[in-house]
């Protein structure tokens, strides 16, 4: 398997582009406009840290995030807030097309962690993974 050594804005907005690209491939979407809803989940068991805690109370609140329609920029500076932190996973699918533009979630773990620990590296775009 390989492990990522690297995570920077850069790299970030590219493997989600990947990942966005896996997921139009599969589902025959030609709209070259997206938006993002994020949505942080909470997961059972796991423990965060005082920046996790910061990221889940300050950033990823439902007042600060809670439904909105995000630019890939918008993204990449909300999720990208800890780097070279990341969130240890993001499960990215499609919700619809709206006018020219198409809609996709981001479920995201709200642990925040170093590169290495990345899961999803397998896909070639950590922390990525396309739910088809």
């Amino acid at each position: 398997m390989c492990r990522v050594t690297q995570m920077n804005e850069e790299i970030f907005a590219e493997n989600l582009l990947k990942t966005v690209n896996e997921l139009k491939e599969n589902r025959g979407i030609s709209s070259n406009n997206y938006k993002f809803i994020i949505e942080p989940i909470e997961e059972e068991g796991k423990t965060l840290d005082g920046g996790d805690e910061m990221m889940k109370r300050l950033v990823l609140s439902k007042d600060n995030i809670g439904g909105k329609r995000l630019l890939i920029n918008d993204v990449v500076g909300i999720l990208g807030g800890l780097f070279p932190r990341a969130p240890i996973w993001i499960n990215v699918s499609f919700v619809e097309i709206d006018g020219d533009t198409a809609i996709f979630k981001l479920e995201t773990s709200l642990r925040f962690r170093k590169p290495t620990l990345l899961r999803n590296a397998e896909t070639g775009h950590a922390p990525f993974k396309a739910i088809i």
